[in-house]
């Protein structure tokens, strides 16, 4: 494919902050205090939640006068992350972005539920199916990002 490097090997870790809370600045800060003053890049992934432009604002907003040592880009996921796990595992594209959750039900023939779900059905998940979706193709650009020199 040649979309991300395969030697990109960047540390995921989940914020337990809201999308619009001072918290996230802090703990972002606080990585980057560890970091003994060495760049820090940081993507977050968040839900739109029918509202794709909201994410950037409610996120960067946090990090305008954050020190130069910060730079953070913002992948908003239309509606939700369970959209690219359904669009992933084959369901239809707009079914999947109107109600994730009911078309992952449909094709896993059990009711969903993210925190039992999610991890092990992203196993199953054909990138290819996604390649097409401008909201993967951002992530996938700031994947790359992150491979560049600060």
């Amino acid at each position: 494919m040649g979309l991300v490097a395969p030697s990109l090997n960047p540390r995921v870790e989940r914020l337990p902050a809201g999308k619009c809370n001072t918290a996230l600045r802090r703990k972002v800060l606080a990585k980057a205090a560890a970091a003994s003053g060495a760049a820090l890049k940081v993507v977050f992934v968040v839900d739109s939640e029918g509202n794709p432009e909201a994410p950037y604002s409610a996120v960067l907003r946090h990090f305008e006068e954050a020190p130069l040592v910060v730079s953070a880009k913002v992948v908003s996921v239309d509606p939700r992350h369970e959209a690219w796990l359904c669009i992933g595992l084959g369901g239809d594209r707009r079914g999947c972005r109107v109600s994730p959750e009911e078309v992952l039900s449909r094709l896993r023939r059990t009711r969903y539920e993210s925190k039992r779900y999610l991890e092990e059905w992203a196993n199953g998940i054909e990138v290819r199916y996604l390649l097409n979706e401008p909201d993967f193709r951002s992530y996938l650009e700031c994947l790359g990002w992150l491979s560049e020199d600060p």
